[in-house]
Formats: C-alpha cells, structure tokens, sequence
C-alpha cells in the first residue's frame, strides 16, 4: 500500500503519456490537405524548391528545420515544374514528384525540385547560369483514388477537367501521370486528356478502356512564381490555368 499523495507507483507508463504519444504518432501519419495551404505557405514551399536546387549547384544551402509550419510538416504528395523563362514565353525544363506521402511536404518538395532539375532523363542536368532563368512551380496534389465505373466507356464522365490530374496503370510495368493543368493548357476534353495519359503510360490511347488498366484520380493546387525569384508567387486551381492554343490564337502572327 502506498499512502503518499502521488498515488500507487506501478511502472507503467501513465494514461496521459499514453494519450500524448497516440495524438503525436497520429501526427505524424496526418496526411497534408490542399485547402490549408494558403499563399504564404505556398511561398515557403517554391523557395524551399529554389533553395533545394541551388544547394544542389553549390550556391548556398538549404535548411528544412527553419520552416518549422506545423502545416509543412505533414505528409504530403507534389510535383515540381521547372520552366526555362524567357521574356512571355516559357520551355518545360523537368517535371518530377511524388504521388505517395512517404514524407513532409516540405521535404517532397525539396526533393522533387531535385529531382526535376537534375535527373528529368528528357533533360540534361541544369546547370548553374541557367538557374536565374528558370521558372519553379509547385503542384500539392490530394491522394489518387481509383475511379470505379460500371461501364468503362462511362469514364470520361467521372473526369472533370480543370479539377481532376489522371493516373494510368497497368501492372508494374507501364504508368503515367498528367497534373490537372496539363487537359487546360492544351485545350482536352476529357477523352483526349485519357488517351494522352494512355500514352504517357506507354500503352494505346483507347487503354482506358481495357479492365485491366487502372484509372485513378487527383485533386491539386499550384504556386507558381511571376518570374524567375520572383518574392512573389501566383496561387492557380488548374481551371484559371490560360490554355496555350488560345493564346496563340491570340497573338498577331505578323
């Protein structure tokens, strides 16, 4: 019997330690939702991308732990765009990330933004006179979740473009990936905006249609620098992204 005010001492672990650890683990398995990034935080992440590629290039370093945002240290799923900027016009210059949430944002981004601008196999390595010119921006991406159809030529018409990115799967072996301003910049309807997801996977464009491909689907929200380091950014839901023909269409040709 203990008769001291602390109460009996048995070893174990208290019920509050406990409950503390549970709320902290459930922490750290909490998955990043798109509508609590807001502009400021959408910059903190295009600079952590700049920064993560200029230490890369040996032109300073990048520090993680600064950007200590309860926010940014959640898990979360991204894609980094890197443009060769050049007066109105931009060139892709690499476009990786990651669909799985095996990280904090912030470090997704840091390592997307390495990724794209040194190990994009369409592109050689960047290299350090090309950074001043090239434009970064940031895609937070909510999970893929299939899309289940009764019929698979119904399919086109779960698919909302300007809202929904595309995934295409089939087995190990062939999958492909287009973020939701990509139907928007080219002017798709949604059975285009299939089928080039089909080829982006390697497979046939009408692949979609077979039951043994895999079609899922994902939400997102962009952060796009005005220029190259720019202090300020543009917040876009892929549906105000401008479509590229148009803008041609607008522009004299003489």
């Amino acid at each position: 019997m203990d008769n001291s005010t602390g109460g009996v001492n048995t070893g174990l672990p208290s019920l509050r330690y406990l409950l503390e650890l549970e709320a902290n683990w459930k922490r750290k398995l909490t998955l990043l939702e798109i509508s609590e990034l807001d502009k400021e935080r959408g910059k903190q992440l295009v600079r952590i991308a700049r920064m993560a590629i200029a230490e890369r290039l040996g032109l300073g370093r990048l520090n993680l732990e600064e950007f200590n945002d309860p926010v940014l240290n959640k898990k979360g799923l991204a894609f980094v765009t890197l443009e060769t900027y050049s007066g109105t016009t931009t060139s892709l210059r690499g476009c990786i990330g990651y669909v799985e949430a095996v990280a904090p944002i912030k470090e997704i981004v840091a390592r997307a933004a390495e990724a794209a601008a040194f190990s994009d196999p369409r592109f050689p390595p960047l290299s350090k006179h090309e950074l001043d010119a090239v434009l970064i921006e940031v895609t937070v991406l909510t999970k893929p979740q299939p899309i289940t159809v009764s019929d698979r030529r119904y399919l086109p018409k779960e698919i909302r473009v300007g809202w929904d990115g595309l995934i295409v799967e089939r087995g190990i072996t062939h999958s492909g990936l287009l973020l939701p301003q990509v139907p928007v910049e080219y002017c798709w309807d949604e059975e285009t905006f299939l089928a080039e997801t089909c080829l982006k996977a390697g497979l046939l464009p009408d692949c979609w249609l077979d039951e043994r491909v895999t079609v899922k689907k994902f939400q997102g929200i962009i952060f796009r620098e005005i220029y190259p380091n720019s202090d300020d950014i543009s917040v876009l839901n892929p549906k105000d992204v401008p479509c590229k023909l148009l803008e041609e269409m607008k522009t004299p040709k003489y």
